[in-house]
């Protein structure tokens, strides 16, 4: 019986998410906060803040979680205007005008990555990822997670873009 169990049970872990929930709190609590350190994303808020999660089909769990946990983190506000979050696809991301952050939680293989960053680049919409992978492909920020929290930025998609940020953020990232 228990090995019947264990047969069923390791699947199931090889392949759940990838985003623990300890990841994906981190990155609720930092990613809000860092788009508003950049000069043209405070600058375009008109009235409500627009976070958008890009997720692959694998990653739409996850992609809900992270959404609930910026819900339940900022309670719908942000930087005192209303916070929008909105979970969709790659193919849905390109669509997207008016966003002021996408996080991406996609394969770094997925084919339709560069278009997505491309559309980023062209509607100056910052791009986070917790994954290193994402920004070597030219996401501007990720998270590196180990003893300590420490955001990299992508050097060149900041001044391919450009981005402005404030001097205390980049003070303490590492540039990429």
């Amino acid at each position: 019986m228990n090995k019947i169990v264990l047969i069923l049970l390791i699947p199931l872990l090889l392949y759940g998410t990838t985003y623990d929930a300890t990841l994906l709190q981190i990155g609720a609590k930092i990613f809000p906060k860092v788009a508003l350190m950049e000069k043209g994303t405070k600058e375009r808020i008109q009235s409500t803040v627009n976070f958008v999660i890009v997720a692959s089909p694998s990653n739409k769990a996850a992609a809900q979680r992270l959404s609930e946990i910026i819900e339940h983190q900022y309670n719908g506000i942000l930087a005192d205007h209303p916070l929008a979050l909105f979970v969709v696809s790659p193919k849905e991301a390109l669509e997207i005008k008016n966003a002021h952050s996408f996080v991406l939680l996609m394969d770094p293989d997925d084919s339709i990555l560069p278009m997505v960053l491309e559309h980023a680049a062209k509607t100056k919409t910052l791009t986070f990822s917790f994954d290193p992978l994402l920004l070597q492909k030219g996401a501007a920020v990720s998270l590196y997670i180990g003893r300590s929290v420490k955001p990299y930025i992508n050097l060149a998609t900041l001044k391919q873009v450009p981005f402005t940020f404030e001097y205390g953020f980049l003070k303490l990232s590492q540039p990429y």
